[in-house]
């Protein structure tokens, strides 16, 4: 199923690999094999290869910076396709005029923001930080500092289930908080356009770097592999409470499970710290949600996206 894929990726010129590790293109370093992990660098290498895969029924996942993503351990069979974008800053999206703007889904999103200072682009700082692609993002609703992409999304281009361009506004996506109809599915966002304001750069440069330095300070270093705040913010009598100080509150920083640990820094962090597999990363998921739930009665929700060895998100 997988090999008669490779003479037409040659074709094409794309590069790709057959049976391998993909841990080393994931923030968490996790997971083992997958039957064929595909680089698209553009739009138009990504929608070739959805049309490709899609018609002849192959089965298929699309990741971008793989900031909060994991596989499990073994083989997943299926086509990954990595959607990651070599644009410059100077070339990271452009104004189409009024106050929108449109960005490529594969764009880093810390590229995208040095290309908002650059061009007096705000409303988008709230992104600095936030580790993965412009894509990635969306689908899975990214944010914070009291924003998330759902506040600033005015429509996308996506290849749909069918393997068809096609343009859709915000309504589309169905933003819950962190998530849309793209974190678990398998449609594809292109390109997005989003609203902006105009600001001066000094302005957008000084809130990007506070929000930067506000990181620092309180996360985890991003030298370490994690994904990130791994659960989500629990509404509580009808307020987001912050998880990691939940999971703080319950004794559970140190918390480890072979190579994984709850982060002594921020309790929302999971941190491998060297040859742990999915399993064990699951055996520590479990252990701080029945931990919680004993002792506050909070069920916990996982924000990190789960892959299985068929190749489906969960």
């Amino acid at each position: 199923m997988f090999s008669s894929l490779t003479p037409w990726l040659r074709e094409q010129r794309l590069d790709f690999h057959e049976n391998i590790a993909i841990g080393s293109w994931l923030h968490f370093k996790i997971g083992g094999k997958v039957s064929l992990l595909v680089t698209c660098n553009s739009p138009a290498q990504l929608t070739a290869c959805l049309k490709k895969v899609i018609v002849e029924k192959i089965p298929y996942l699309l990741i971008g910076g793989g900031s909060n993503i994991v596989f499990s351990d073994g083989l997943t069979r299926a086509v990954v396709l990595l959607y990651q974008g070599t644009a410059k800053k100077t070339a990271a999206a452009k104004i189409l005029g009024g106050r929108a703007l449109q960005v490529d889904g594969h764009v880093k999103n810390q590229l995208f923001l040095s290309w908002c200072a650059a061009h007096g682009v705000g409303g988008l700082e709230f992104l600095s930080g936030i580790p993965g692609t412009m894509g990635g993002a969306a689908a899975v609703n990214a944010g914070a500092f009291g924003q998330s992409l759902a506040d600033v999304l005015l429509g996308a281009d996506i290849v749909d289930k069918r393997g068809n361009m096609a343009a859709v506004d915000a309504g589309y996506f169905a933003f819950t908080y962190r998530g849309s109809r793209f974190k678990l599915g398998n449609e594809a966002i292109v390109s997005l356009r989003l609203k902006f304001h105009a600001e001066k750069k000094r302005v957008v440069a000084g809130k990007i770097k506070a929000n930067l330095e506000y990181r620092l300070a309180n996360h985890p270093s991003y030298r370490l592999h994690s994904a990130g705040c791994f659960f989500k913010n629990p509404l509580i009598r009808g307020a987001k409470q912050s998880a990691g100080q939940i999971i703080e509150t319950c004794g559970l920083k140190g918390l480890a499970v072979g190579g994984m640990s709850v982060a002594d820094t921020h309790a929302n962090f999971l941190i491998h710290s060297g040859g742990a597999t999915f399993k064990e990363l699951e055996r520590l998921e479990q252990k701080i949600k029945t931990a919680v739930k004993a002792r506050t009665g909070i069920s916990l929700e996982r924000e990190v996206i789960y892959v299985s060895a068929r190749g489906e998100k969960y």
